[in-house]
């Protein structure tokens, strides 16, 4: 194995497990301390129990949703591999959504629902690991552009 995949490896495993701690640390922290809804209508704190994915999608429906949850991890950790094709922005974006991924799926087992807290306008009640996932997608998304455009843009120069 090279360095640079090592390199990824690790950073990749370091901000996953920093990630999961972030989010069960404040899963714990709300379910310990939840007495009622706390704020506005524009922002709230309530505490729910999630039994579907993300934002209740596929509710009740735990064996589907663990399936789902272990095949994504599966294809993330590939993509990592892939150590020519990905950069630090696709890396940090995988790594945020294997973790909230992971955090989900720890809920799941060890608590048979996601702990949903955080409640913003009209918007379905969410969690930290949500948040976490739509920023990885966000960012692997603009890294998979971000290539494109490039590899366009030299393919067009060689043409020249």
């Amino acid at each position: 194995m090279d360095k640079g995949l090592k390199k990824k490896i690790a950073i990749f495993i370091i901000i996953t497990i920093l990630l999961i701690a972030l989010d069960q640390i404040s899963k714990q922290i709300v379910v310990s301390n939840y007495v009622e809804p706390y704020g506005n209508s524009f922002m709230s704190f309530t505490l729910t129990e999630n039994t579907g994915m993300f934002l209740g999608l596929n509710e009740g429906n735990l064996r589907n949703i663990i399936i789902t949850i272990v095949i994504l991890c599966l294809i993330l950790h590939f993509i990592i591999k892939q150590n020519e094709m990905i950069d630090k922005v696709a890396l940090v974006g995988v790594s945020l959504i294997n973790a909230g991924a992971l955090s989900q799926l720890i809920d799941r087992l060890v608590r048979h629902h996601i702990v949903d807290f955080i409640k913003i306008w009209k918007f379905p009640i969410f969690n930290v690991a949500d948040c976490i996932i739509v920023i990885g997608w966000i960012l692997f998304v603009v890294s998979i552009f971000k290539t494109a455009l490039t590899d366009r843009s030299e393919h067009v120069d060689n043409k020249e």
